[in-house]
């Protein structure tokens, strides 16, 4: 019988953001159309390289976001693998509604098609976001903008404990927490307390892009 596994959530390291990214690329595949544009060429050697190079710039640039890890190990204290990685930040201020003013666009997204699709994509992303932190009369929201569980490493708490380390800091604040969660986590984040404040986020792309797959996101808040 293969032994019982432990999960605990921790603070990412900076070495350990290559690893954490690959859980990322891993746990949503080619099924997360937001995802498949916003870490371009996630699953590749490149790709993951860029990402993992932009979520180490993140990290150490934005002191309001904290970047979780959950490690499992075994009863007998054996070797601790990442299974799942989260980002979670608190917020009081709307983040930049222009993706520019935040990524190096041109970089991320040399072909230009992309970079307008992204572009798009963002200013409707952050739009409910930017309104619960609008409506928290400066009180700020706790926003979970990464989850990603190991697909090998499912069923082992690893998802819910890591959305209930950013329930517990709102919590502690008196603040709400907001996701804009896929429908596969949907069931998760309703155990932690979240609720559907839109059951399906528009993102008006334009004729243009009409024949690219665009995201079905839920924006969800736990008051």
């Amino acid at each position: 019988m293969e032994p019982t596994k432990k999960v605990d959530v921790a603070l990412v390291s900076d070495d350990e953001i290559p690893t954490c990214f690959e859980v990322l690329s891993k746990s949503f595949g080619n099924d997360a159309p937001f995802v498949g544009v916003y870490f371009p060429r996630h699953a590749t050697t490149a790709g993951r390289a860029q990402g993992s190079k932009r979520l180490a710039v993140w990290k150490q640039s934005e002191e309001s976001s904290t970047f979780l890890k959950a490690v499992a190990r075994d009863n007998q204290g054996g070797q601790e693998t990442i299974v799942g990685f989260a980002v979670w930040t608190y917020m009081k201020e709307a983040p930049p509604a222009e993706l520019d003013k935040t990524e190096n666009v041109e970089e991320v997204w040399p072909d230009e098609g992309d970079r307008e699709y992204m572009t798009r994509l963002w200013r409707d992303y952050v739009g409910p976001r930017s309104q619960a932190i609008a409506d928290s009369e400066g009180k700020g929201v706790y926003v979970l903008e990464l989850l990603a569980v190991h697909p090998d490493h499912q069923r082992l708490g690893a998802g819910r404990a890591l959305v209930e380390w950013g329930t517990q800091a709102a919590d502690e604040r008196g603040i709400k927490a907001v996701v804009e969660g896929t429908q596969v986590a949907r069931r998760l984040y309703e155990k932690c307390g979240f609720r559907a404040k839109i059951e399906e986020m528009r993102f008006e792309v334009g004729d243009v892009f009409a024949e690219r797959k665009k995201p079905k996101l839920i924006f969800m808040v736990r008051e």
